[in-house]
């Protein structure tokens, strides 16, 4: 009974897709959220920026990826330069406390545009302690003017933050592992 109570669990698991975190969702696509095993998962971007109402597309997908799913491999994006920076802020162990992966259109022809969507992957590897693990992102949008506006979606405690003239805040994207 026990192995079919996991067999149906870990079907339930593969076959998740993720409720959407306000204007970025993270999506499994079917791969494994067991905590202590890889994975890969999607963030996806579902808009761009609006600035005087106008509508403009995300020139950049910056994510911040803790080290409960350890260093990230970002997935190609055709027409993006991808980095992938550890901070400088270490755990007890010494290990970075995340990465910082920034895809960044080469072109104005390779934006995503406002109106569409994209999946921006990762490959990690889960903690071994299931939990909720938030994904903090900024999307950058470059106004007519070269103005640039912020999408930042770094909050993880449900709360709420005042938009500005050029930045507007809503809830990180995240996923929760489980048990093997």
């Amino acid at each position: 009974m026990r192995k079919k109570l996991i067999a149906i669990s870990a079907a339930l698991t593969f076959l998740q897709v993720l409720p959407a975190s306000a204007h970025v969702g993270a999506i499994s696509y079917g791969n494994t959220l067991v905590a202590g095993q890889s994975s890969r998962i999607f963030l996806s971007l579902g808009h761009g920026c609006t600035y005087k109402n106008v509508k403009y597309g995300t020139s950049i997908f910056q994510v911040d990826v803790p080290a409960t799913a350890g260093k990230p491999t970002p997935s190609y994006v055709p027409g993006y330069k991808v980095t992938n920076v550890a901070s400088k802020d270490l755990l007890a162990n010494g290990a970075p406390k995340s990465y910082r992966v920034t895809w960044t259109a080469l072109a104005k022809s390779k934006i995503v545009p406002d109106g569409t969507f994209y999946d921006f992957g990762l490959k990690v590897r889960w903690d071994a302690n299931p939990q909720v693990i938030y994904f903090p992102v900024t999307q950058t949008c470059y106004a007519s003017d070269k103005t640039p506006l912020y999408l930042v979606w770094d909050i993880t405690d449900g709360s709420t933050k005042a938009a500005t003239a050029d930045t507007e805040y809503g809830p990180a994207p995240s996923v929760t592992t489980v048990k093997a």
